[in-house]
């Protein structure tokens, strides 16, 4: 038979009887011209295929508006895939968490009133084209029609989220529809409740966990009903939280867990395999039941055995005898560690402040607030500002609903930072009374939440400001308000004058590269934001106690001869700043 099929809870591929040993390695977070070096070697590592999720909110940034080509090109990714002799996995979400912004979908479905990863109609409305053009991709590079797709996953994790069983069907339906003829699959963590939640009959099914496997897989033996003991993550590593010490995994314990899953399953993903880097603005975030927020780093290395850096780790060799030694094919170690430069410390060229570039922002005027959605933004910044008097007996600026952090200012100075809480609402005294005062809440999206129930949400401040006065106690309203949308998709032009502090700012600096190569952008003096090469968004920097401060700079970004570093700070001190790019 032509394609693949599973007689017997064993995987036949074109007739041949085969066993899947498979790594995650996203084409979203490594660039294009790094692709070839990574799958290399992961092929080296003895594995014969690889797993990638497709990003909703990469391919449809703006709705109705789709883009599969440059650095994130799937197809192309497929087909070198292919080339080097790999099959794939595809998971086109359209939740694929993955410690991704919003769990990959889009910013603007938060502007319509809906229940996501449900069969709500105003949902599914949105989630169908995109779906078609991710099917127009796969479909021709599927096994069945002589392309390496062997599987298509229908959803993420869903036991973990909701039961809606009609949900799961009909994404089942609409990819049988559109022809597609791979194994379709589900996944879920290594519990009754997720995986009785989270699969469909007649549609296969696998196991996520951490390291035992025996567990998982007899969790996943009630339910999958004579399909293949299948593993779709096998976890190396954890994502690591702004703030918070990364949690580090004993190499020797997860060989044994790769030991046995490779014995055991006929399909091993391991998760990650190849790190990568949440670019821009797309680090996702964490928010427990007590409302609890912390976003996560811009690396995504999650100690993979391939680190974010394209470096073989350790784990990397423990887990390649494992593979090799279950397949019975020769260790081969020919490729080699990617090459890093030291390029010192950049020259400082000059500085600016934001709201001094008009070119930068788009003002919008409205008698309530607008969230950051509903002014059209997806990421970055937004900015509030109104007036409101205050009695001479004083009162409060009362703030209710902001994400994810203001800063605020009293007719334009600094007064105060305020982390979203979800249990308690700001209180911000106002220092001077008996008099109009004009207020600016300056505001942060530093990355929507990627699972549970809070999932998404509204970014910028989405309830009206409020006085509370002390004359008459009584807390009221304040209307009339403009909002400054700063996207930060374009860079200032120019660098002339000092920040004043406590304001937010770009800083340019430069570099001379005699040679190509990669290098750890190391920044200090600053407090957070976003840093360029180039033009190109590398992602955030914070400088918070326990996460280092580094930015990888991978080569293809990197040019011969003059370089430019732009770095944004989100609330300017008066710290002697530099820029450092090194090899390590």
């Amino acid at each position: 038979m032509k394609g693949i099929e599973i007689k017997d809870g064993k995987i036949y591929i074109n007739g041949k009887r085969e066993k899947i040993y498979s790594g995650s390695a996203h084409y979203f977070r490594i660039l294009p011209e790094q692709w070839e070096d990574r799958l290399i070697k992961m092929k080296e590592a003895g594995l014969n295929c690889v797993e990638t999720y497709i990003c909703w909110n990469l391919h449809e940034k703006k709705e109705g508006e789709f883009d599969f080509g440059g650095n994130i090109n799937v197809g192309k990714y497929l087909d070198l895939c292919k080339d080097l002799g790999l099959y794939a996995i595809v998971r086109p979400g359209p939740y694929i968490c993955s410690e991704w912004e919003f769990g990959g979908f889009p910013w603007w479905l938060n502007k319509y009133p809906m229940n996501i990863r449900s069969m709500d109609k105003r949902y599914l409305d949105k989630l169908t084209p995109y779906l078609k053009k991710v099917c127009e991709i796969i479909k021709p590079r599927e096994i069945g029609n002589g392309g390496n797709v062997i599987a298509v996953q229908i959803e993420n994790e869903y036991g973990s989220y909701g039961n809606d069983k009609n949900y799961l069907n009909y994404l089942k339906e609409f990819y049988l529809e559109q022809g597609i003829s791979s194994m379709l699959i589900t996944s879920d963590g290594d519990t009754d409740f997720t995986i009785e939640n989270g699969t469909l009959k007649n549609v296969a099914d696998s196991v996520n966990y951490r390291s035992d496997t025996k567990k998982a897989l007899s969790a996943l033996e009630k339910y999958h009903g004579g399909y293949a003991p299948m593993i779709m993550e096998l976890w190396n590593g954890r994502a690591v939280r702004w703030g918070e010490k990364p949690i580090t995994r004993d190499p020797e314990i997860v060989k044994r867990s790769v030991e046995t899953a490779v014995k055991d399953a006929e399909l091993t993903n391991i998760y990650m395999f190849t790190g990568g880097t949440n670019f821009g603005f797309m680090n996702g975030a964490h928010e427990d039941e007590h409302g609890k927020y912390v976003p996560l780093s811009t690396s995504y290395d999650v100690e993979a055995p391939i680190s974010e850096y394209g470096k073989k780790t350790p784990k990397y060799y423990y887990e390649q005898e494992a593979i090799c030694r279950e397949r019975n094919i020769p260790v081969v170690n020919e490729r080699k560690d990617e090459e890093f430069m030291d390029y010192g410390k950049a020259e400082f060229i000059g500085a600016t402040e934001l709201f001094k570039h008009e070119e930068l922002i788009k003002r919008v005027n409205s008698n309530s607030v607008l969230s950051m959605e509903e002014c059209e933004q997806g990421y970055g910044y937004i900015a509030y500002k109104t007036i409101a008097f205050v009695s001479e007996k004083g009162g409060d600026l009362v703030l209710e609903n902001f994400r994810d952090v203001a800063h605020v200012y009293f007719d334009g100075k600094y007064i105060a930072t305020a982390y979203y809480d979800k249990k308690n609402t700001t209180h911000i005294p106002f220092p001077e009374v008996g008099k109009y005062v004009e207020i600016t809440v300056v505001t942060e999206n530093l990355g929507r939440v990627n699972l549970g129930r809070y999932i998404g949400g509204k970014r910028g401040v989405t309830s009206d400001f409020a006085v509370w006065d002390k004359s008459y106690n009584v807390l009221s309203t304040v209307f009339g308000y403009e909002m400054l949308s700063v996207p930060m998709e374009k860079l200032p032009e120019t660098y002339e004058e000092s920040i004043e502090e406590n304001k937010q700012g770009f800083y340019k600096f430069v570099f001379n590269a005699e040679q190509v190569k990669s290098a750890v952008l190391t920044l200090k003096g600053f407090t957070r934001g976003v840093a360029y090469i180039n033009g190109f968004n590398l992602g955030r920097h914070w400088d918070i106690e326990n996460s280092e401060n580094k930015l990888y700079v991978p080569y293809p970004l990197v040019k011969k001869g003059k370089n430019e570093i732009v770095v944004f700070d989100v609330l300017t001190k008066k710290d002697e700043k530099t820029v450092e790019l090194k090899a390590k």
